[in-house]
């Protein structure tokens, strides 16, 4: 019995696999790019982008499914494919939230280590932002301008910034890649890693990207006062149902003195998830809301609706947010679990800032959502794919 337990870790160490490096790669590369304004200037190359990502999703998928059979894999396949089958039914896409689920399922068994999925992400990552920022200098995507009007808030309007949609968008990217050197450099680079984190605050903050400036400003501070994670931190479990429970509160008494608050300080969100909840009622499996932007009982904001929690609810429904509370739960016990205070940091990141903005939702800004993909291995084996 020990020595088939020993070959199972075995497996799991020296696993290589290019096909799956090169898939996750391009399937990120992909997703990426079709968030940048690439869309907006090319809409017809940027279909035939999307349907050619979900083709190598689901190819991923199919591959992915052969690898490594286990009780544990098979269990976790059924119900992650249940979920994804009865929400592709009620939402009528393939939204996010699928393909989340989709590569929670191919990456974790193909790849057995969360340092190199996410190196691999980082790298398609940067190559986008590389390549965005090119094609902007050169004209190919816009460099800045508006897009369009907001009625509400001080966003007086949207601007293209460097071929992205927004500077928010821009400052989202850097703090990922914030997160990501802190994930693979943290232990044993500590120093270089909380001097370069203010580089990437100033930057985030002068472009106007302050949701991604306090997430990276909330890492630096968990980085810079000493923290032994111990079984208290399990506390913080509780956190996405509370700051569900308050941006549901807010949606519901947006006029309140807390209210009015909330909604001078981050954009008039509570006006718009008031909106948003009074016309689309939350059930298990939501459909995807048809937004009217006409006339006074329109959407506000364009139909842009930011803040994860309310999002998850009005867009998937409650099975997807009780999906993603277990992510957000899973990826801050894997911190606890491994002592590993950079993932836990991550985890508290991803937590915090989902409350005003919908960037830490979206598999292709956040990579550490498919970590959860590693409950298809034993504790054993989880311990060893998430350090290594």
């Amino acid at each position: 019995m020990l020595n088939i337990e020993q070959n199972k870790l075995q497996h799991v160490k020296n696993r290589r696999d290019i096909y799956s490096f090169f898939l996750f790669y391009v399937i990120i590369l992909i997703q990426t790019i079709l968030f940048t304004s690439f869309g907006r200037v090319f809409p017809s190359a940027a279909m035939m982008l999307g349907k050619l990502e979900m083709l190598m999703i689901l190819l991923y998928v199919t591959y992915s499914l052969f690898i490594r059979v286990t009780i544990r894999k098979i269990v976790y396949v059924v119900v992650v494919m249940t979920i994804i089958v009865i929400s592709a039914h009620y939402s009528g896409n393939s939204s996010s939230f699928i393909k989340l689920l989709l590569l929670t399922v191919a990456v974790p068994v193909t790849i057995p280590s969360a340092k190199k999925i996410v190196t691999v992400f980082g790298l398609a990552m940067s190559t986008t932002m590389v390549l965005t920022i090119i094609l902007s200098l050169i004209g190919y995507l816009p460099r800045s301008g508006t897009a369009t009007k907001v009625l509400f808030s001080n966003y007086q309007e949207t601007v293209f910034f460097l071929g992205f949609n927004h500077p928010n968008a821009f400052g989202t990217f850097l703090t990922t890649i914030f997160m990501i050197l802190s994930f693979l450099f943290y232990q044993k680079h500590k120093l270089k890693i909380i001097i370069s984190g203010p580089v990437f605050l100033i930057i985030n903050l002068l472009i106007g990207a302050d949701t991604a400036a306090a997430g990276i400003f909330l890492l630096l501070i968990i980085y810079i006062v000493p923290l032994k994670l111990t079984k208290i931190y399990k506390l913080t479990y509780a956190l996405p149902t509370i700051l569900t429970c308050l941006s549901l509160w807010l949606a519901y008494n947006n006029t309140s003195n807390l209210g009015m608050i909330v909604n001078e300080k981050i954009s008039s969100r509570p006006d718009v998830w008031h909106t948003y909840v009074i016309q689309y009622p939350i059930n298990l499996f939501n459909h995807l809301p048809t937004v009217n932007t006409n006339g006074y009982f329109s959407i506000l904001g364009n139909g842009v609706l930011d803040g994860s929690y309310i999002y998850i609810l009005i867009y998937w429904g409650i099975v997807s947010w009780l999906v993603y509370n277990f992510i957000f739960i899973t990826i801050a016990k894997f911190g606890i679990d491994n002592k590993n205070v950079a993932l836990y940091g991550i985890a508290l990141l991803t937590m915090f800032t989902a409350f005003p903005e919908s960037h830490m939702i979206m598999f292709y800004e956040n990579v550490f959502l498919i970590f959860v993909g590693f409950y298809q291995y034993s504790r054993d084996e989880r311990k060893i794919c998430l350090n290594r």
